[in-house]
């Protein structure tokens, strides 16, 4: 069994926490580095646009891929 990576990015419009907004990438990486170059690469994209103050690219382990038995919830 392979692990799942996804990758996530946290979007703000402006300094205030309240304007931010969570991200999913639409689909899997088997690599944590391939879900960090992707989830970078959107990121700097995104901040290129006027309405976004910052982004913050992140990844997550799809819980259950690591140890398919042992799923901690």
């Amino acid at each position: 069994a392979f692990i799942m990576w996804m990758s996530i990015m946290i979007l703000c419009a402006n300094m205030n926490a309240t304007s931010c907004m969570v991200i999913t990438g639409n689909e899997l990486h088997t690599s944590k580095e391939k879900c960090f170059e992707d989830s970078i690469a959107k990121a700097n994209k995104a901040v290129t646009y006027p309405q976004v103050h910052q982004a913050r690219p992140f990844c997550q382990v799809i819980p259950g891929t690591e140890q398919p038995d042992k799923v901690d919830i």
